[in-house]
């Protein structure tokens, strides 16, 4: 105890509390804005670090990267785009509950469950190092990789009676996983012969455009504000979200567990625990036919898991020298910088420095905490700005948000993709989540088969452990049927779902057909995901063809259990109406832009898009972000010349001051200026 508290009082010494200070500072301004992300500025941000010693080093890395998760959870509730990939599920619940006007009540709850998941990844850090070890040392690659399917499962029952959707989605997003070269053999696959897809494609891109790009598109149809109403602009609303996640304190405490148990296993990833913490959230819910329509149960999970994360990220990078994640990767590096050896020595010779990390962990989520609930007012008033206002603000931050991956254009290109494939999904209603989070996973997946074969061949699937993982995953995948309504009747599926699954059964043969003449060993996971995809993709053309399509998902293409999924719904003047926590479900219902829109306001919308990164790829950010804000704002928004002329300077100023001069991030230079 003596060590422990004076850890405390040398976290607290002037020049160190500073330094934490600018840290966290940093990192709240890095987890709004997409893209960045915390392992990319803790690069960046390595080279400050070598006159401090070891103490203050990690008050400035860890305190900048503790608050980055927090942070990130706010742009993904006001506008839809994830300010960091770990903060994609935070979108499917804490968007709608913006758009519905309670903007306020989901950052309240998210921001005060990310504090007491980050209170418990500390306290749990500091006391089960000794604890963890032995266990984590117990499991080899085949539960490896049985728990990645698991958390991958989990995903997939989300789609409740669209199962087979999810199955699809989750296989398509393994093949896009293995694009690259294999790490096996260095064979090339699925690179259609481009140098940019060697390295595989890059989540962030994926994340900004699946999710951010798809809301930014339905703003620019609607030209409305991002809530629909004026209700909730009051700071009592972001206390109520507080309340709320004291009320649900049982799902926070469990959901920190499911992000320290997740962050313990290395290379799981932030996105991982996010969603299995969402599945759980809903599974456990009285209301799971709500998730997705802006249920404050799936903010809470998803809020508290991020934080609880980064403690559990620490156990295997301070125990065993094993980095949990990228940042971990990178923090491990200060360890060999500072002259410290990860293991028994930081619970002994070094155990104030570990200490010190549990203080950090503490102390800078509290002060980010605090900080952001005393900007919360004017941040949830933004929802409330006309959409015309904010399309050009929000497209700066979807293009740099991709952009920041690899400063190639390339990468904006794959985030419009990705764009096209997130609309695709709302409009005809096909889960995001299990297609993201298996991209997120195949790579892991892939390695831990190949390392379960190499040690023990086909052996590994009669180990006990990996046979308990087996029924757990598939009790995971029938509960939500089994908790359905069996007289619930299917609605007749959409038109589309036959093009789109023929399409899926050509490339599952195209896959096939490619994966034949490679080595077993480079073949044998896209020959597996192949026949999946194969197979699920025929059962959901059948079902198309032969009129008994399953339920349609959540609105606006969020995964969760189909409407009627539970009997507890009630008759209304057109028709069931269903009960929801806030409301019946005509009032809370969001409006489906994709399908109502007219085709001029799709061309408009989509003109306006293609414009804009039309003129970033030629005349390079510095020219096209001001350009287009004026044009936008005059020609789509009516604004008088001064409006548009003084806001086309402030975006200047803000991507060229803060982008390129303060965070020094590279800018698109445009083909036209460069030599």
């Amino acid at each position: 105890m003596d060590v422990f508290f004076s850890a405390l009082l040398q976290v607290l010494a002037p020049q160190t509390f500073a330094v934490m200070l600018v840290g966290i500072a940093v990192g709240l301004l890095v987890g709004i804005l997409p893209g960045l992300g915390g392992a990319a500025t803790l690069a960046m941000m390595l080279p400050f670090v070598y006159p401090m010693d070891a103490i203050s080093a990690f008050a400035f890395l860890l305190g900048m990267h503790a608050v980055t998760a927090t942070t990130g959870d706010i742009t993904s509730v006001l506008f839809g785009i994830p300010g960091e990939a770990t903060s994609a599920a935070t979108v499917l619940d804490g968007y709608p509950m913006t758009r519905r006007g309670e903007g306020g009540r989901a950052l309240g709850a998210v921001l005060f469950s990310s504090l007491i998941g980050a209170l418990v990844g500390a306290a749990v850090l500091a006391i089960s190092v000794p604890v963890v070890r032995p266990v984590v040392l117990q499991l080899g690659p085949p539960e490896f990789l049985m728990l990645t399917v698991l958390g991958l499962s989990f995903i997939v029952s989300l789609s409740g009676r669209n199962l087979v959707k999810g199955f699809i989605m989750a296989a398509f997003g393994f093949l896009l996983a293995m694009v690259g070269l294999d790490p096996q053999s260095s064979i090339q696959r699925f690179t259609f012969g481009q140098l940019y897809l060697w390295d595989g494609i890059n989540v962030v891109p994926v994340v900004v455009g699946l999710f951010g790009g798809a809301e930014v598109l339905q703003l620019m149809m609607t030209k409305q504000s991002i809530a629909s109403r004026r209700g909730d602009e009051r700071l009592s609303r972001v206390f109520q979200g507080v309340r709320d996640t004291l009320e649900h304190r049982w799902l926070t405490l469990r959901a920190s567990a499911i992000g320290l148990g997740i962050g313990v296993i290395p290379g799981m990833g932030g996105a991982v625990s996010q969603f299995i913490a969402y599945a759980h959230a809903q599974h456990s819910s009285r209301h799971p036919e709500t998730f997705g329509r802006g249920n404050v149960e799936g903010v809470i999970a998803t809020g508290a898991v991020n934080n609880s994360r980064e403690g559990g990220n620490l156990i295997p990078t301070v125990a065993f020298g094993i980095p949990g994640s990228i940042s971990m990767a990178i923090l491990l590096s200060v360890f060999l910088l500072k002259g410290l050896v990860p293991g028994p020595a930081m619970l002994t010779t070094h155990l104030d420095v570990t200490y010190a990390m549990v203080w950090i962990i503490v102390l800078s989520n509290v002060i980010a905490v605090a900080v952001s609930f005393l900007f919360l007012n004017q941040l949830v008033r933004l929802t409330y700005v006309r959409a015309v206002l904010l399309v050009p603000f929000l497209m700066v931050l979807t293009a740099f948000g991709a952009y920041t991956a690899h400063n190639s254009f390339a990468d904006i290109l794959l985030m419009l993709g990705a764009t096209v494939l997130g609309v695709a999904a709302v409009r005809w209603d096909w889960p995001r989540a299990p297609l993201l989070l298996a991209l997120v996973l195949g790579d892991i997946a892939e390695r831990y088969l190949f390392l379960s074969y190499s040690l023990y061949e086909w052996r590994w699937m009669t180990r006990p452990l990996v046979l308990a993982f087996a029924v757990v995953i598939a009790a995971g995948l029938v509960w939500p049927l089994l908790r359905g309504r069996p007289g619930a009747q299917a609605l007749p599926a959409h038109g589309a779902d036959v093009p789109i699954a023929a399409g899926f059964l050509l490339a599952a043969a195209w896959v096939l057909y490619q994966a034949a003449g490679w080595p077993f060993r480079t073949a044998v996971f896209p020959v597996t995901t192949g026949v999946l995809l194969l197979a699920f993709a025929a059962a959901r053309l059948l079902q198309s063809l032969a009129g008994r399509g399953s339920p349609a998902g959540l609105p606006r293409g969020a995964p969760g259990p189909s409407r009627g999924a539970r009997g507890d719904a009630k008759e209304g003047p057109a028709g069931p109406v269903e009960e929801m926590p806030n409301g019946p479900a005509d009032e809370n219902d969001l409006p489906d832009v994709f399908a109502t829109a007219s085709r001029a306001e799709w061309v408009s919308a989509l003109a306006w898009m293609a414009a804009f990164f039309l003129l970033l790829w030629l005349a390079g950010a510095l020219v096209a972000v001001p350009l287009f804000a004026l044009a936008y704002l005059l020609a789509v928004a009516r604004q008088s010349v001064v409006l548009a002329g003084t806001y086309a300077l402030a975006s200047w100023l803000f991507i060229y001051g803060l982008f390129d001069r303060a965070l020094r991030v590279p800018l698109p230079p445009g083909v036209l200026f460069v030599s």
